[in-house]
């Protein structure tokens, strides 16, 4: 990882366990993916200003159904969350943000620790599981899930390669489960289902799943592109 301009090891090193959150009702980001945000709340402007001083780090939270009732109070949020790190942000003359944000590790909430000027947390980072013996069935269903998406490989290459560029080379079986799923223009709840398992061969054979769903049933594809998503 000499030489790549985010030092995963060092981040990791010096990591407390402590996150801002930042609550989205359809945004799931997973590692090595991006997340074009753009931010105009005064409490979440506060919390890109707390973190281009601080770290860097902002953990993306889903929040769970029913958070129209309270969106400007503290509504319910689902326990895995991805952090990440800002690569870039602008501040715009009327005081809101333009941030591009990268993911960089699972993490689940072990309690949250404060509400005002916005939300944060505890969490312990959750490491993917790949267990010695299941190597070569979670190779077999790399392949498989890969090929179920061939109009999106390109996406899924550069999207390593850009992975590569920012942090490193991680040729890790979870990292391209992640792709594949990035890629395959799920609906915020199934992404949410494929962040939040970590064993990587439960993560591929629920993704391959969700693909051959969708697949038979002519389901709709969530909408594509890079839209930033608006708090």
């Amino acid at each position: 990882m000499h030489g790549s301009p985010i030092d995963i090891d060092a981040i990791l090193k010096d990591f407390d366990g402590e996150v801002r959150l930042f609550p989205l009702p359809n945004l799931v980001l997973f590692p090595d993916a991006f997340a074009p945000l753009k931010v105009f709340e005064e409490r979440y402007t506060q919390l890109v200003e707390d973190a281009k001083d601080d770290d860097g780090l902002i953990a993306l939270a889903l929040l769970k159904p029913g958070w129209e009732d309270d969106y400007n109070g503290n509504p319910e949020i689902h326990p895995t969350v991805c952090v990440g790190k800002i690569l870039r942000q602008r501040r715009l003359p009327s005081g809101k943000f333009d941030v591009l944000l990268y993911g960089l590790f699972r993490g689940k909430i072990l309690e949250e620790l404060g509400t005002y000027p916005y939300r944060r947390a505890r969490i312990e980072i959750v490491e993917d599981v790949v267990p010695p013996l299941q190597v070569e069935t979670i190779a077999r269903r790399v392949r498989r899930a890969l090929d179920m998406v061939p109009g999106r490989k390109s996406v899924i290459w550069e999207m390593r390669r850009m992975a590569n560029q920012l942090r490193g080379v991680d040729s890790a079986p979870g990292r391209y489960a992640d792709a594949v799923a990035n890629a395959s223009d799920l609906l915020p709840d199934a992404r949410y289902a494929l962040l939040s398992e970590p064993d990587v061969l439960r993560r591929l054979e629920r993704l391959i799943g969700l693909l051959e769903e969708r697949a038979y049933d002519g389901a709709p594809a969530a909408p594509r592109g890079t839209r930033p998503e608006l708090n």
